[in-house]
C-alpha cells in the first residue's frame, strides 16, 4: 500500500514539472513575456509625455500583455545624454529623447547640425520613414547598440532673449547679447555666427543663468521650450535652426533577439505616434508662440528671404567646421540634400 501510494506520488510530481515547463499544447512554446522600462525626458501632460504612454499603451494592447512598458516621465530615469546611454549598454530597454552624439560624434547630425532644414515641410522630408536622414541615422544608431523605431518632432527652433537684438535676422550684425546654447560645438558655433554671444550651460542651470544674468537669452528647442522662460524674458525670434527630434529607442541587441512580429509591433505603434505628431506639430509651435505672446513676450517671425540669407550664412561658414565633427562624408550628403555644391 505504502509502496502504491509512493509510485503514485512520484508520478503526479512528473507531470506537475512536465506541466510547469510545457504550458502550451504539445511542441509549442509558450511566448516570452516582457516588462521593460522606458525614460522620457517631458512632464507626463506634455504632447510628447502622452505620444509615450500612447505608445506603451498600443504595444501592451496589441502583444496581449506580453510586453508591458512603463514609462518614466520627466527624465525620471536620466536626463536625455544619460538615457542613450543606459538604453545603449541595455541598463534601461527604451527611451523617447534626441539622440546623444557622445559615443560617436557623427550623431551629432541626428540631432543639431544647424540649417539642414528651414521649415517643417524640408524636416519631414528627411526625418520621416524612408527620408535621407533617417536612413542615416539608422546606420549610425546601429553602431552604438541602439534602434531607432520613429522620430517625433516637436517643432522648430528658436531662442528667447531680454529685449530685441539689433537686426535679429541678419548675422552679420552684432547681437550684444549672452545666450545660453546647448553643451555642444555646432551650437555654439552658429550662434557666434548669428551675431551673439555663446555661452554653454546645461538646460537644467538655464533659468537661472538668465535670472542671475550670466546668460541674456536661450536656445534649444521649439515655442514650447521658450514658454517655459516666458517669466524671465521678453522675445521670441524664430530661427529655425534645427528641428527638435526626438526618437523612439530600443536597445539594439535587445531589438534583434524579438520575434519579427513583435519588432513591427514595436515599430508600428512608435510609428503612428510620429505621423500623428507631424501632423500638428506646426499648430502646436503656433499655439506656443500665442501663449508667450499673451505673457508679454514680443513674437519676431524672420521672413522667408532672411532665413534663406541665414541658412546660407551657415551653410558657408559653419559647416566647414562641421566637416571635422560630423565628418565630411556626412556633411557631403547633406550639402547634396541642401543644393550645395560637394568640393
Amino acid at each position: 500500500m505504502k509502496r502504491g501510494l509512493l509510485i503514485l506520488s512520484v508520478m503526479l510530481l512528473v507531470v506537475s514539472l512536465l506541466a510547469i515547463g510545457s504550458p502550451g499544447p504539445p511542441g509549442e512554446a509558450a511566448a516570452p513575456k516582457y516588462k521593460w522600462r522606458m525614460n522620457q525626458t517631458h512632464p507626463k501632460d506634455s504632447p510628447f509625455g502622452q505620444a509615450a504612454d500612447a505608445f506603451a499603451d498600443e504595444v501592451r494592447k496589441k502583444t496581449n500583455g506580453r510586453i508591458d512598458i512603463t514609462v518614466y516621465h520627466a527624465g525620471a530615469l536620466a536626463d536625455w545624454v544619460l538615457s542613450n546611454e543606459l538604453v545603449m549598454r541595455g541598463d534601461v530597454e527604451l527611451d523617447l529623447s534626441p539622440v546623444a552624439p557622445t559615443y560617436d560624434p557623427r550623431l551629432n547630425i541626428a540631432y543639431y547640425t544647424p540649417y539642414l532644414f528651414k521649415n517643417i515641410k524640408e524636416s519631414k522630408a528627411g526625418y520621416a520613414k524612408g527620408g535621407w536622414i533617417n536612413r542615416m541615422v539608422d546606420d549610425l544608431l546601429a553602431g552604438v547598440n541602439i534602434k531607432g523605431l520613429s522620430v517625433l518632432p516637436l517643432g522648430m527652433s528658436g531662442a528667447t532673449v531680454r529685449s530685441v537684438p539689433p537686426s535679429p535676422g541678419d548675422p552679420d550684425v552684432p547681437k550684444g547679447l549672452k545666450i545660453r546654447v546647448m553643451p555642444l560645438k555646432p551650437c555654439e558655433l552658429t550662434y557666434k555666427r548669428l551675431g551673439y554671444i555663446p555661452v554653454a550651460i546645461p538646460y537644467a542651470e538655464a533659468y537661472s543663468a538668465i535670472e542671475t544674468g550670466i546668460a541674456d537669452g536661450q536656445m534649444g528647442g521649439p515655442p514650447f521650450q521658450g514658454h517655459e522662460f516666458r517669466d524671465v524674458q521678453g522675445a521670441w525670434i524664430q530661427y529655425n535652426d534645427f528641428v527638435e527630434t526626438h526618437w523612439f529607442k530600443i536597445n539594439r541587441k535587445l531589438f534583434t533577439g524579438l520575434t519579427k512580429e513583435d519588432q513591427k509591433i514595436l515599430i508600428d505603434a512608435a510609428e503612428r505616434q510620429g505621423v500623428k505628431q507631424w501632423e500638428v506639430v506646426e499648430a502646436q509651435d503656433e499655439l506656443y508662440r500665442k501663449k508667450m505672446a499673451e505673457r508679454g513676450l514680443k513674437i519676431i517671425m524672420l521672413t522667408d528671404a532672411e532665413l534663406e540669407k541665414i541658412a546660407k550664412a551657415i551653410r558657408t561658414d559653419v559647416w566647414p567646421e562641421l566637416d571635422k565633427i560630423v565628418g565630411k562624408a556626412l556633411m557631403d550628403i547633406a550639402r547634396k540634400n541642401v543644393g550645395m555644391p560637394v568640393k
